[in-house]
């Protein structure tokens, strides 16, 4: 089903000619140029063309003349997403069915000690799994990477340039100072950052476009992949000062009453059922092991508290806005080299709004907005505003953990009648992969390295990009991270938490999970936690208990 919304009025106005909407649809031989943008801990209504108040203007323009998907799932937390991103494969089948392992600084025989693992829990993206620019590289792609990696910062095998990139630049760990970065690496050479005023979202991107110039030099060019990673709005909570006086003050009403104007805006836009139920503030529970109780109303809270935690919020707010700035950049790059019609673009985040600290954030207001200082977390209260009108956060896979903002934009490939539309077919990370290998005419070897390949569960989204309104899948899809388990079939959604019972919602009509209907239909908890069981087995995916035994933190991280 496609949903038309009211974006557009909003924007046409203001778009460029290759940005505008009355362009026709002309399917080519030519293969795609295929950019795949990701941000970090980006909450479903942080960006405007899905409802949100921080300015994403250059995102929804490419949403004003692409697609938006309003049911699509990620992997629940960055490593693991990352994994299914570049794979097209479970996370379990990747080798980080949990977290990534750090080779570097461990004695052999703790290496050799994880070899000896379940090869789903190992830690590092297995040398037998294809990657997606390896892929890519067959069909006659060149492959760059700009950003965070977080696949394995063990022995250089595994990093992004022994895995299908011909050039990279960016970061191996799972988080980076923002300014002075101390894990940079161009190729496998580690680095300093250069310039006075550097900042990762800003050199990231540049570094970007600077690899297609040198592309768009080539005498006999061809297509090109670009895997643009920002680790914005990862914490630490680090923004350049122009960006956090922009949004200073914005957020003083509170997230009481923004959450009720996000809720609002979603509806009129056709993004949500208009019976969609806004999730109470939630208590923070110790599943995270964060402190607090319940998310106090805003208007119980002192005009001291009101501002700093206005101030934490701009500064999220503005490395959000840092990141929209530079998709622009990129954007106005392609434009002016007439590449844009012919680029696949795809812009999500790897997972919901993460809540990893104390309800109110850990900061000291004095330090942000300041070049070079910051805070560390924004806090469990905005984090569920930046999820509005979800459930849960980051690491979970209810719909605040796992539903994430995805864009598409490719003018010679979405029909004119389709673009600012809604998708609502219901699709997760793999169907990226296997959309990217549908268009580059590229395949998925049956082996590598001697082993055999999995067959990977995702589906092509093209016919979606097309307007067909046939379900993208039709067989349940599954994720499981922590002992956090998903599954979806149709309308149904079966989920829990670690250690909890099955819950069952009817997503379609209940997009917020508010209705447990799990005591009402038995008989379909028992059918989808089956295919959840086969799933498990075939993946690799083993019951928290025993696989947090192999998790790559020390003893003790998990007392859950």
């Amino acid at each position: 089903m496609h949903r038309k919304h009211l974006l557009a009025p909003l924007l046409v106005a203001g778009l460029s000619p290759s940005l505008s909407p009355s362009l026709s649809f002309a399917a080519s031989d030519e293969k795609p140029n295929i950019i795949i943008i990701l941000a970090d801990d980006l909450g479903w209504s942080n960006i405007g063309c899905f409802g949100g108040i921080i300015e994403t203007p250059n995102l929804d323009r490419l949403a004003a003349t692409g697609v938006r998907f309003n049911q699509f799932y990620s992997a629940a937390r960055c490593c693991p997403s990352r994994a299914t991103l570049l794979t097209g494969l479970s996370p379990h089948e990747s080798g980080i069915g949990h977290m990534t392992f750090k080779r570097t600084g461990n004695k052999p025989s703790v290496i050799a000690g994880r070899l000896e693992l379940p090869y789903a829990y190992r830690g590092w993206l297995g040398e037998a799994v294809p990657t997606l620019p390896e892929m890519l590289k067959t069909a006659g792609y060149s492959t760059y990477m700009s950003g965070k990696w977080h696949l394995g910062n063990s022995n250089p095998d595994t990093w992004p340039k022994q895995r299908g990139f011909d050039y990279f630049y960016g970061f191996l760990e799972g988080t980076s100072d923002y300014f002075k970065p101390n894990d940079l690496h161009r190729d496998n050479q580690l680095i300093e950052p250069e310039g006075k005023r550097y900042y990762t979202t800003d050199a990231f991107t540049n570094e970007a476009v600077q690899y297609l110039k040198e592309h768009e030099a080539k005498k006999d060019k061809e297509p090109f992949f670009l895997y643009l990673a920002y680790n914005a709005p990862h914490f630490p909570m680090q923004v350049m000062p122009e960006d956090f006086q922009k949004y200073r003050g914005r957020f003083r009403e509170g997230w009481d009453v923004l959450r009720e104007k996000i809720i609002s805006r979603q509806k009129e836009m056709g993004l949500i059922p208009e019976n969609t139920a806004l999730a109470p503030r939630p208590e923070a529970s110790n599943r995270l092991g964060s402190k607090g109780g319940l998310v106090p109303a805003w208007d119980s809270l002192s005009s001291t508290q009101q501002d700093s935690l206005d101030a934490i919020m701009a500064t999220f707010a503005g490395m959000v806005d840092r990141v929209d700035q530079n998709v622009g950049k990129l954007i106005a790059y392609l434009q002016k080299t007439d590449e844009l019609d012919n680029t696949l673009i795809f812009f999500f985040s790897d997972n919901g709004a993460e809540a990893e600290s104390p309800v109110f954030g850990d900061f000291k207001i004095e330090n942000l907005g300041q070049y070079g200082k910051g805070g560390k977390n924004y806090g469990r209260a905005w984090a569920t505003f930046s999820n509005t009108p979800f459930r849960e956060y980051k690491h979970f896979v209810h719909q605040g953990g796992i539903q994430t903002p995805l864009i598409i934009h490719w003018p010679s490939g979405i029909k004119t009648d389709l673009q600012n539309k809604i998708v609502s077919q219901y699709g997760f990370l793999p169907d990226i992969v296997e959309t990217c290998l549908d268009v580059a005419s590229a395949t998925r070897p049956s082996t590598k390295n001697g082993q055999p390949v999995p067959v990977s569960d995702g589906r092509s989204l093209k016919g979606a990009l097309q307007g067909k309104d046939a379900p993208i899948h039709t067989q349940p899809i599954c994720c499981e991270h922590e002992g956090n388990c998903m599954v979806r079939d149709g309308q149904w959604k079966l989920v829990r938490f670690y250690s909890g019972p099955w819950e069952l919602y009817n997503v379609e009509t209940d997009r917020s999970e508010a209705n447990n209907m799990a005591e009402k239909h038995p008989e379909i908890v028992q059918q989808l936690s089956n295919a959840f069981d086969q799933w498990a087995t075939r993946v690799g995916s083993l019951p928290w208990d025993e696989a947090k035994n192999y998790s790559v933190y020390p003893p003790g991280k998990y007392n859950f």
